[in-house]
Order: C-alpha cells, then sequence, then structure tokens
C-alpha cells in the first residue's frame, strides 16, 4: 500500500510535536536515572543543588568506531560531554573549568563557592577576559561582567565582525591587539583549528605576561603523540592525513585537525607557557582534565 503524502502545513507542525515530545522523553529518562543514581550536587557554575543528567547517547557509536575507544573510555568521554546540571546546563567539563577559575582567582582572599557569586565580586570585574566559542553555562554566568569578551567562529566571516550579534574570531589570526586580556577560556576548540601552533601563538599574543589560557582539549588515554589528522592546502580545501573524525559525530560535526595526545603539556610548555594540567591525569575512567597555561613574561 503506497503512503499517503500529507500537506506541509500538516507536516511541519506534526515533525515538530515529535521531535519535542522525544526529547522530552529523553529528558524525563536522564532525570529518572540522575535520581535512581543520586546523581545530586552543587553546581560549581549556578550555585544551586541540582540533578547532574548523564547521557550516554552523547557519544554515537561512530565516532567511538572512528575514534578506537572502549566502552569504559567512551563511558567517560560521555560524562564529560554531560552530567549536565539541570538548572543552569553546564556540562562537567564546564564545571570544572569554573572550579579551576575559582581557585585561581579569590575574591578578598577567598575562593567563592560558584561562578555565579564569584562575578560579583570586584576582582572578576576587573578581569579582561576572552571567550573564544561559546562554552553553555559558564558563557551565561559571565555574561554580566563589563570587560566580558565572548566571540564564535562563523565560516566566510569577515575578522572581527558581528554575525547575529555575535563577534566573529578566528585562532588562525585573532583581531585583538596584544597583550589585551588577562584569562582566555577555549574548550573542545583547539582541535579544531587547521594550525595548532598558530593557535597556541594566538593565544599567547593576546595574553598580558603572566596572564592564564583555562581550557579543555579531547585527549585520548592511547594517543602518545599529538599528530595532524589533516591541513589546509594553499587553495584552502582539506588534505586528510589520517582517518577523518568529525565532533561530535564521527563523521558529523567539526573536522578535527589535531589528535591531541599525552605529550600535549610538552608542547604548550614548548609554545611558551607554564603549563599545568587540573583532574589529571588522562585515563581510561577521566577524560576531563583541565590545562592551565601560563604566559610566560
Amino acid at each position: 500500500m503506497s503512503k499517503i503524502p500529507l500537506p506541509p502545513l500538516i507536516k511541519r507542525p506534526l515533525i515538530r510535536a515529535w521531535n519535542e515530545a522525544h526529547r522530552a522523553g529523553w529528558f524525563a529518562r536522564d532525570r529518572a536515572s540522575a535520581l535512581m543514581s543520586r546523581r545530586v550536587e552543587r553546581c560549581s557554575v549556578c550555585g544551586e543543588r541540582r540533578l547532574m543528567l548523564y547521557r550516554r547517547r552523547v557519544v554515537p557509536p561512530r565516532l567511538v568506531a572512528l575514534w578506537g575507544l572502549t566502552e569504559r573510555q567512551a563511558r567517560a568521554l560521555a560524562r564529560k560531554e554531560s552530567c549536565d546540571c539541570a538548572g543552569c546546563g553546564s556540562k562537567l567539563r564546564a564545571r570544572r573549568l569554573a572550579d579551576v577559575i575559582l581557585d585561581l582567582y579569590p575574591i578578598a582572599g577567598v575562593r567563592a563557592p560558584d561562578l555565579r557569586s564569584w562575578t560579583r565580586g570586584a576582582e572578576a570585574g576587573d578581569l579582561r577576559i576572552a571567550e573564544i566559542n561559546r562554552i553553555d553555562g559558564v558563557h551565561e554566568t559571565l555574561g554580566n561582567l563589563a570587560r566580558f569578551h565572548p566571540s564564535e567562529f562563523f565560516p566566510n566571516a569577515r575578522p572581527g565582525s558581528h554575525v547575529g550579534g555575535v563577534r566573529h574570531e578566528s585562532l588562525m589570526g585573532l583581531t585583538y591587539e596584544d597583550e589585551r586580556f588577562d584569562l582566555v577560556l577555549t574548550s573542545e576548540t583547539l582541535e579544531h583549528v587547521p594550525d595548532l601552533a598558530t593557535a597556541l601563538a594566538e593565544i599567547r599574543r593576546v595574553l598580558v605576561p603572566g596572564g592564564l589560557h583555562v581550557f579543555t582539549v579531547p585527549v585520548s588515554p592511547v594517543v602518545p603523540r599529538t599528530y595532524p589528522r589533516a591541513r589546509l592546502d594553499r587553495d584552502g580545501s582539506i588534505v586528510d592525513l589520517a582517518t577523518p573524525i568529525m565532533h561530535p559525530g564521527g563523521d558529523v560535526g567539526y573536522r578535527v585537525f589535531t589528535e591531541i595526545g599525552a605529550d600535549f603539556p610538552e608542547i604548550l610548555e614548548r609554545a611558551g607557557f607554564e603549563t599545568e594540567v587540573r583532574f589529571g591525569p588522562v585515563s581510561d575512567d577521566d577524560l576531563a582534565q583541565v590545562y592551565v597555561c601560563r604566559k610566560r613574561g
């Protein structure tokens, strides 16, 4: 029997309703799982005591296969990319970034309990902060700071321009002047820049002497040395040097240009940073490390 096609005016609302029902079902399952597992904690971003919603599905089978992850490693990556705060939506990696900021920048000599209350301190307001690509939860919380400068990458946009009210910046060539910022924040960004050395040099350039780059990157515990997966040719085309991988879907999403390995701290030191790894070391059970890089004077 042939299917009867639905008119667009009926089909579109039905698809939207189906998708919303599907999302609502997943959300209800995630909350029930968090309640049963007692995954409740105080969020270091919003400061509220909330359920933390673990979602194994954020790491799809295709990414697991292409990256060569074990199921144990896939669960660790899923924790990093989920365990969302049911209040502010910040993922585990965002909350760990917040924890590091709170450690590094006390207010009146005291560590603030969460990022939201931290932003009310005069010391936080004095910091010149760049966020290169949105970090959910952290972005919204820092948004009221007068010296907070967020940006996103938009393909084919003019450097320094605004797209839909959001500033476009590329780590292949930031438009900010030298020594502009005290703190630069990135999360799961460096691996997508066509030239890692250029990105690190640009971040170092815009930091004041002693300024900090606090960030996360994906690191596999079975990759000993960092290597390029792809490069840009002179005509702008992509040349694959290894099996192509994209995030978050494996073969869907943003191209991975650099596979980051266990030697990454050495690379950061050579780029002119004093480097510390928090929540480390990388292991099969924990892939949510935070890197703290201080620009040498």
